[in-house]
């Protein structure tokens, strides 16, 4: 039997570190249209962050708004990511930050809302993954800064989130590069021993491993992969969607359609 898998597209978020999320609409229109056509399972189409005051362009806020004004080929699901440490702290209320920028899943364009924040403070993020599941949406967590964890840190965590309910994807990002396949492997077995749910990862290419390491991340257990267009991204980038793509190819892996 074909594993499963799904293949989420960066480039616009990770990508904008090089051009402050200021892509012109036509290279947006043109990467919409090759990343349908290539099966790509999921496409992060920006940040959705609270305002700063130096400028930032609009993949960097990724409103609804914005959205709509996109031409958003069907076939992916679509998604945002916000910082988790920008909301540590929410209350809840109405006028909460997350209340401000979010809507209602059923009246958004998007069906996806990625949490990233950094695996020391990941328990801290539960209330707002609350909030946004039960505002309607998928939430994915995303784990940065997951290396040199022991046994104990992975696999509490891992129960920890398990037990609130409210995450549908649970990701690690090799955040600095420098893992190998044996943590890649170690980490996946660890938090798959606590979570039952879709496991994701988010490779870096420091050390030019970004590639064998979601191959590797694939032979544990993982099902989710993050990859960029030419790898694009943040220092020395990412897997890249078109080597992904045509290694998964080649070993015939079957789509897993993102549905969980």
């Amino acid at each position: 039997m074909k594993n499963k898998f799904n293949i989420l597209d960066c480039t616009l978020r990770d990508g904008g570190y090089y051009n402050k999320w200021d892509f012109d609409r036509a290279i947006v229109d043109r990467y919409l249209t090759a990343v349908k056509t290539s099966s790509v399972d999921v496409v992060e189409l920006g940040f959705r962050s609270l305002p700063k005051n130096s400028f930032m362009g609009p993949y960097f806020y990724t409103t609804d708004e914005f959205i709509n004004q996109l031409d958003l080929p069907k076939g992916p699901i679509y998604g945002v990511m916000i910082n988790g440490k920008d909301f540590i702290g929410d209350s809840g209320s109405s006028e909460s930050p997350i209340n401000k920028l979010f809507q209602i899943k059923e009246k958004s364009p998007i069906t996806l809302v990625w949490i990233a924040i950094n695996f020391n403070h990941v328990l801290e993020s539960e209330l707002i993954a609350k909030q946004l599941k039960d505002m309607g949406y998928m939430v994915g967590l995303n784990m940065m800064q997951a290396h040199g964890k022991n046994e104990k840190d992975y696999v509490e965590t891992a129960k920890s989130i398990s037990e609130w309910g409210s995450i549908d994807v649970l990701y690690f990002a090799d955040s600095f590069g420098n893992m190998d396949h044996l943590q890649i492997t170690f980490i996946s077995k660890m938090l798959l021993s606590e979570w039952s749910g879709p496991l994701g990862i988010h490779t870096h290419n420091n050390k030019s491993m970004a590639l064998a390491n979601s191959l590797a991340a694939k032979q544990a257990g993982v099902t989710w992969f993050d990859s960029t267009i030419r790898g694009m991204g943040r220092g020395a980038g990412n897997v890249s969607s078109e080597s992904l793509l045509m290694e998964f190819e080649h070993l015939q892996y079957h789509r897993g359609k993102a549905k969980l």
